[in-house]
């Protein structure tokens, strides 16, 4: 079986956010995902996750807000992540990748 790199995955969910797609990102999760947020109380799990990331690019789409989007170097984890702008913030989404699935996604200001 082929899996999927660390890097080829951050290409996808670079690509699902610029095009506000979800079901690129979805597609791409295993069935233990976990996420976390430095601005949420708590994990959203795979099901939830799957509703949040739906619900807000629903959004940025119905609001027609920018988002832009680089692939950036990890160096806390190493590899890369996203670096995600909205106006004048940037958050960075760094993900971890078992068996070319992705488990972990975390979304923090460094």
């Amino acid at each position: 079986m082929s899996y999927q790199s660390k890097e080829e995955l951050v290409a996808i969910f670079a690509q699902a956010w610029r095009t506000l797609n979800p079901e690129l990102i979805v597609a791409n999760l295993d069935q233990s995902f976990i996420y976390d947020s430095q601005w949420g109380f708590e994990s959203l799990d795979y099901s939830r996750y799957i509703d949040y990331i739906r619900g807000k690019f629903h959004t940025i789409k119905r609001s027609n807000a920018g988002v832009k989007v680089e692939i950036v170097p990890d160096s806390y984890q190493g590899g890369s992540m996203l670096a995600i702008t909205q106006g004048s913030s940037t958050v960075f989404y760094r993900i971890q990748v078992k068996d070319g699935k992705v488990v972990k996604g975390d979304l923090c200001a460094f």
